[in-house]
Formats: structure tokens, sequence, C-alpha cells
């Protein structure tokens, strides 16, 4: 989970539930809301996400899913994931 000071929101993505999540979720201050980017990263929890000031994304690194560790980087512009 990031803050996105770009876009003012709160940025959740994957996780862990009955399996791995490639879920992406945004809290605007009231109320959460899934979104459904036109491309995502794969499902995985333990990812970490940062606030990239300098080119104004979150950059997301890494995690874990049932094929183990992942070491891909994806940036989010506020509508859409984007590998890296």
């Amino acid at each position: 989970m990031v803050y996105d000071a770009a876009h003012g929101q709160i940025l959740m993505f994957g996780g862990l539930g009955s399996g791995y999540l490639s879920d992406t979720w945004v809290w605007d201050g009231t109320g959460w809301t899934q979104l459904s980017p036109a491309s995502a990263p794969p499902a995985r929890s333990d990812a970490s996400l940062a606030f990239d000031v300098q080119h104004a994304r979150v950059v997301l690194m890494g995690g874990t899913n049932a094929s183990g560790t992942l070491k891909d980087t994806w940036y989010w512009d506020g509508s859409n994931w984007t590998p890296r």
C-alpha cells in the first residue's frame, strides 16, 4: 500500500486471500474502489510499493506468488500498470 501523491489517494495492489490476488484498489479518503486497469502485474503478495516523486508515479517491485519470488517492476500512472 502506498500514498499516490500525484492522484491524492492511497493505492493498494495484490494480497493473499483464498489465493494470490492481482487486485488494484484506491482509497479516496471516504471509501475503497476496486479498479480494472487494462494491464496489471501478475497476482502476488508481499510486493513493495513506493511513490517516485521525480516521475510522479507509483512503483511496484517484487513480491511472491505460487511460482516463488518475483523480481519484476511495474509503474502505476493513475489508471494503468506498465511493466518496466
